[in-house]
This record gives structure tokens, C-alpha cells and sequence, in this order.
């Protein structure tokens, strides 16, 4: 998990410890060479907040915090990934300048959310998923296309997977699952009500709960069992829908590429069977 885009990502602070947040982000670099006390003088706080702010974001005091952004910080410098950039289309945008900010949103997103893979994670979920008898796919709004992207790809290789377009459909789906199913429930904000509220009856069920949601403090990763986070570039006309489909259907693919290197003789032989000859 990255510290930096945890911070950037995360809600919930007050406003003395948004403050320090916003001058770890602006001077990670300087940031490094500081006691707790200069940082607090810096960004106009106090040593309390700066530590209740390592706290908030599960980090074991400000010197554990800065071995954290000295890992970091270079490998963004040679990203050249900038955590405060915005990007958004304008109205009087060339069409050639839109089509440059598009790419440079989907390629910063892929590359900010490539830190925050979890390998070991990733892996204890698509082993989870071999074992399921049915996958369930759930997400509504700008990630429903997203589950319906992971159903196509799973069935191709043999999986019995489900989804559906309309909520009620999905709330059945949930209320007819149980210990043998693996509920896959996609949500950036993590804050939908209708996801939480299946996220709650797959947990009574006894369905294990996986979540592609952002890194941030929220309502459903506190509740999934495995978390598979994404994060999201903003924005494009003042909304990041567009970074965070293009971040979730990242996940989806790493996910069904590891799932498919489990048994690889028999995915891609299942894969060749099911394309349709033009």
C-alpha cells in the first residue's frame, strides 16, 4: 500500500490534520529531513496532529511514516508521477489537447494503481475463485459495465459466473448465494448504499467478500474480506467516473491473467474453444 496515495486518497481528516496531509504531498522530500516539531511549524499544526494523522492512516508514528515516503518518493520521481496533478477538460480544449489529457489519465491511473497491487493479495484471491463454484459479480452505475467486462472474461474460461445489469437482480443474486460462491463487489467510492448494502448480506450468508474499491478509509473495504484497491486520476470535466473505470478493468484483467496462470494449459485452451470465428 502506498502512504503517499493512501494520504491523498484518504477522507475524514480535520482540518489541522488536512494541512499536514496537503504539505507531505506539496514537500515529501523535505519532509524527510524534518522532526515531528518542524513539520507540525511548517504546516501550522501540532505534533499531536501530526501523529494522530499517522494514526488515522495505520502507520506506527512520523519516523515509521518517513522510511515509508523515502521508498516512495523516488520511485515517483522516476515515474514521473505527480500525486497533485489535476487534469480536466476545458471548454475551449483543441480536440489534439483532449486526446492528450485522456491518455494522460489512463496511463497515470494504471501506473498510480500499480502501487497499490498487492501480490500476495491478489493471488489468495484468484486461488479463492479456482475453488468457487460461482463467482458473483456486483457494481452499479460506472462499474456495472465493469462487471459485466469480468463475466464475459471468466466464462470463457469455464467459470459459472454471475451478474446483472439492474440492482433488484443483484440483491436476489446475493440473497441466493452462500459459502460456496465468491461475491466480487465493484466500488470506487465504497460508499454506494446498494453495494453496501449486498456487501452485508453476502457476510450473513457466509460469502466471502472481495472488493475492487479506492485505497482510502471507506464503508466496504472495512467490510470485504479482501480489498483490491484502485485509485483514480482526477479529473475529467470535474469527475473522476472515466480514471476509475479505467482503474477497476485493470484489476479485472491482472486478476483473470493470475487466475488463468493457476492452470494455464487449460485456460488457453478453454480461451481458443470460445472465440468466435469471424
Amino acid at each position: 500500500m502506498s502512504v503517499l496515495i493512501k494520504l491523498r486518497d484518504y477522507r475524514n481528516l480535520s482540518a489541522a490534520e488536512n494541512q499536514v496531509r496537503e504539505y507531505i504531498l506539496k514537500y515529501p522530500k523535505k519532509v524527510l529531513e524534518y522532526t515531528v516539531y518542524e513539520l507540525a511549524k511548517e504546516s501550522f499544526t501540532s505534533p499531536a496532529t501530526v501523529v494522530r494523522l499517522c494514526k488515522k492512516i495505520d502507520i506506527k508514528g512520523f519516523a515509521r511514516l518517513k522510511v515509508l515516503l523515502a521508498e516512495e518518493t523516488k520511485y515517483f520521481q522516476d515515474m514521473k508521477l505527480n500525486l497533485l496533478d489535476t487534469t480536466t477538460i476545458e471548454k475551449n480544449d483543441s480536440p489534439h489537447a483532449i486526446i492528450e489529457k485522456i491518455t494522460n489519465i489512463a496511463v497515470k491511473t494504471i501506473e498510480e494503481t500499480r502501487v497499490l497491487v498487492n501480490e500476495k493479495q491478489f493471488m489468495q484471491v484468484a486461488r479463492l475463485l479456482q475453488k468457487a463454484v460461482i463467482i458473483d459479480f456486483y457494481g452499479v452505475g460506472a462499474s456495472n459495465p465493469v462487471a459485466i467486462d469480468a463475466q464475459f472474461k471468466f466464462m470463457r474460461i469455464g467459470k459459472n459466473v454471475i451478474t446483472y445489469q439492474l440492482y433488484d437482480r443483484q440483491y436476489v443474486q446475493a440473497v441466493n448465494s452462500d459459502a460456496s460462491h465468491v461475491g466480487i463487489i465493484i466500488s470506487y467510492s465504497g460508499e454506494t448504499k446498494e453495494m453496501l448494502k449486498i456487501a452485508g448480506i453476502l457476510q450473513k450468508n457466509g460469502t466471502p467478500v472481495v472488493a475492487v474499491t479506492s485505497s482510502g478509509e471507506n464503508s466496504l473495504n472495512r467490510i470485504a474480506d479482501y480489498n483490491l484497491f484502485v485509485t483514480a486520476k482526477e479529473t475529467v470535466f470535474r469527475s473522476g467516473a472515466m480514471a476509475s473505470r479505467t482503474a477497476q478493468l485493470y484489476i479485472i484483467d491482472i486478476l483473470y491473467a493470475l487466475y488463468c496462470s493457476l492452470d494455464y494449459d487449460e485456460s488457453i485452451k478453454k480461451i481458443q474453444q470460445t472465440r468466435i470465428e469471424s
